[in-house]
């Protein structure tokens, strides 16, 4: 394994950045590696190409991760090398992260168009080096390049070599407990788009989980699903025991304690392993049987094969 200190260049961290748009932000650290490491882009490469490269990329989805973190990045055809640029924001930026807080610090990263997991790899370890509160609040302070560059060094973050579960996992932003109305879940779910919500007790420890399939099979006969064929019963409706009974039914009630977990140290493989021969659409990460993220298909595409 590599250590991150060999990314980490104070030249290349602006300890008090003063844009105050996400394309000043883009502009003003694409505008120091060139400054500070030209000779890393061969050939005609302009800052303006490398500058528009992340700024498409950014423009497709944002790159901002909540907690006030945003990894903007491109991978480059024709480039052999990683470059990391830092810039430390203390007015925060609005860079549409999923959160709609703004961004107090901006992670920049460029690497080879063939090695996709590199910046995978570097989001990972500078994620939870600065989501850490002590953190926070020190890079937030008067600290200059070189107190920055030191501070990360010293977290001694490594790389891995292998894509894991905490590399892709997003932030679970909605979940209910056990005492929580039905009507009141079904309306998050309706809200927010979502199939499954977690359950979780007043210590984040994960439960299990409530899906619109349970809510669907509420009522339905047990022998429902051993029947070939409903000719016989298809005037049925599935949702009479729901809707006359929703006003006191709890997530208690309906929710299942079976649930999709995986450790945050699961492998890539491990995770297309659930998710395709197990047919699992969303797989919850925990540590310590706490619920820290969670990842589903749309993990993959956006991390893996879209990034």
């Amino acid at each position: 394994m590599k250590s991150i200190n060999e990314y980490i260049d104070d030249r290349l961290i602006i300890s008090d950045i003063s844009a105050e748009t996400k394309e000043e932000a883009l502009r003003a650290l694409v505008d120091r590696i060139f400054e500070v490491r030209p000779e890393i882009f061969s050939g005609d490469f302009a800052a303006s190409d490398l500058y528009g490269q992340v700024l498409e990329r950014e423009n497709i989805q944002t790159t901002g991760m909540g907690n006030g973190i945003a990894f903007p990045h491109a991978r480059i055809a024709d480039f052999n090398d990683f470059v990391l640029a830092i810039g430390i924001s203390k007015n925060g930026i609005d860079w549409k992260s999923r959160d709609d807080k703004p961004c107090h610090r901006i992670c920049l990263m460029f690497s080879p168009i063939l090695k996709p997991y590199l910046i995978l790899q570097m989001m990972s370890v500078l994620a939870s080096f600065m989501c850490e509160p002590e953190n926070i609040n020190r890079l937030t302070c008067d600290l200059s390049s070189k107190q920055i560059a030191e501070l990360i060094k010293e977290s001694t973050l490594v790389t891995t070599k292998m894509v894991l579960a905490r590399d892709i996992m997003h932030p679970v932003l909605k979940t209910v407990q056990l005492e929580t109305s039905i009507e009141e879940a079904t309306h998050m779910m309706h809200l927010n788009r979502l199939d499954i919500l977690p359950v979780i007790d007043d210590t984040d420890t994960l439960l299990g989980e409530i899906s619109c399939m349970d809510i669907f099979k509420y009522g339905i006969p047990d022998f429902f699903s051993q029947l070939q064929t409903i000719s016989f019963m298809r005037n049925l409706d599935p949702f009479e025991k729901y809707f006359k009974l929703k006003k006191d039914l709890k997530v208690r009630d309906i929710y299942s304690p079976d649930v999709n977990v995986i450790p945050k140290e699961a492998t890539l493989m491990e995770m297309i392993f659930e998710m395709t021969t197990k047919n699992k659409l969303k797989l919850f990460v925990v540590d310590s049987d706490k619920l820290i993220g969670a990842v589903d298909r749309y993990s993959i595409i956006d991390k893996i094969l879209f990034f």
